[in-house]
């Protein structure tokens, strides 16, 4: 039997297939991708970052995960609300979970959806939201992982938060992966960069800036493959790249929230904080999804049904589409404790806010900053990518498109496991050779 491979599972967060030409001229990238099988992807919607990130480790998609979009349902929080940062939010294994039952040596590094994930050796995890952007960040590393690891890796590296311009942890991700990879070699490792993601919402979807974030992301890549050569040589490990959703340049914010304000169907006072409703939207970028009252009186919720359709009929607010929750749990495998799922026209935010105009356009002086963004239906816009490099895989494959739920299930057939949750297909043709272990089942 061949000797077990280590998986490198890199997230280049907003990576397009489209990127991959510029790619193939930074060194470390051309390393990877010049032996490497490759697939575009169709994301789970909403196409933001932690339910495709939660998709891509247990093959499952939003309306099994629990995860149904970054934000919980906090109402009267809006952007302020907290994240699904917690890995107890996944209610099905992970391919950290099985790694770690059949006795492999486990690893993350800003990887969505991990604070406390006892599945992880070495855990260094994401923080995203307003919670922990306040008061001692040591303090919540300290609560979010364990005390190996953060006297390790997370203390000794303070020192580099901050320091970049545009993205509070980009240097001290970079740092702290190849330290892990290079001093504890573990058999699987998650990383996740968000520099390419934080051009484009910044920027818009293409220009200098992004080709400049990619040369940021491919020193990073530098970092892990110089780890690799010191150990069995970065030829011998399995090294997969993916991204997460598309990006596409934001022409409009819809506040569906105002709407509701101005027709009596969510109530705020003087101050403008939130009273109480009887609709109301949680925000997903490109999309959003409508909550209801506990209890709703019929004759309120026929109120709601008559305006959610005046919206999607008139052309200011372009709706595409509202979607029931059992519509998209049928046609997108997305479903939770909402009624509804809003679908804007590509470019078209659907906000949260009851402070703004219900119809905000670029041009207006009242316009956000951010320039690109995402949420939307993953038929639309730049597709992610899977980029497959080392023993296991079959250099030079092409698998056109395939679905982010195919990549768990593929990478765990890699490890000689099963994760048997998993919605979507074990990708056989990007394989290029048995697994190298017997294979391990975790059961959910």
């Amino acid at each position: 039997m061949p000797e077990p491979r280590p998986l490198l599972l890199v997230s280049v967060d907003a990576m397009h297939t489209d990127d991959i030409p510029f790619a193939r001229t930074l060194p470390s990238f051309a390393r990877i991708l010049e032996r490497a099988a490759v697939a575009e992807i169709e994301g789970v919607y909403p196409s933001v970052t932690y339910p495709n990130h939660t998709a891509q480790i247990t093959g499952c998609g939003p309306a099994t995960t629990g995860v149904f979009n970054n934000l919980r349902f906090q109402p009267g929080r809006g952007d302020a609300s907290d994240w699904f940062s917690e890995a107890s939010a996944i209610r099905v294994p992970t391919l950290l979970d099985a790694a770690k039952a059949a006795g492999m040596v486990t690893a993350a590094v800003q990887w969505p959806v991990t604070v406390g994930a006892e599945s992880a050796d070495w855990l260094v995890p994401e923080l995203a939201g307003a919670r922990f952007r306040q008061g001692d960040l040591l303090e919540h590393f300290r609560g979010a992982t364990n005390a190996a690891s953060l006297e390790r890796y997370v203390a000794p590296n303070l020192d580099l938060v901050g320091t970049h311009p545009a993205g509070l942890f980009f240097p001290f991700v970079g740092r702290v992966a190849a330290q892990i990879l290079r001093e504890q070699r573990p058999d699987v490792l998650l990383v996740h960069y968000v520099e390419v993601d934080s051009a484009r919402h910044r920027h818009g979807t293409y220009g200098p800036h992004v080709e400049e974030s990619l040369r940021e992301v491919d020193a990073h890549l530098a970092g892990l493959l110089e780890a690799l050569d010191a150990a069995d040589g970065a030829e011998q490990a399995n090294i997969v790249l993916v991204s997460d959703h598309g990006h596409i340049d934001v022409e409009q914010h819809t506040n569906l929230n105002r709407v509701f304000a101005d027709r009596g169907l969510l109530r705020v006072d003087e101050s403008g904080a939130l009273v109480d409703y009887d609709v109301i939207c949680l925000g997903a970028g490109l999309s959003g999804q409508l909550f209801l009252a506990d209890g709703l009186a019929p004759e309120r919720f026929a109120e709601v049904e008559m305006l959610l359709a005046e919206i999607e009929a008139d052309s200011q607010y372009r709706i595409e589409r509202i979607w029931t929750s059992d519509e998209t749990r049928r046609d997108y495998g997305l479903d939770g404790p909402f009624a509804w799922v809003v679908e804007s026209e590509p470019g078209v935010i659907v906000g949260q806010a009851w402070d703004r105009r219900p119809v905000v356009r670029r041009g207006d002086e009242d316009f956000p900053a951010l320039k690109g963004a995402h949420g939307h239906a993953p038929r639309h816009g730049g597709q992610p990518v899977l980029i497959a490099a080392g023993p296991a895989f079959e250099s030079g494959a092409d698998l056109g498109r395939r679905s982010m739920l195919d990549i768990a299930p593929t990478l765990a057939r890699v490890l000689g496991l099963e994760l048997p949750d998993a919605e979507g297909a074990v990708l056989a043709e990007l394989l290029a050779d048995a697994p190298a272990r017997e294979v391990v089942p975790v059961q959910g």
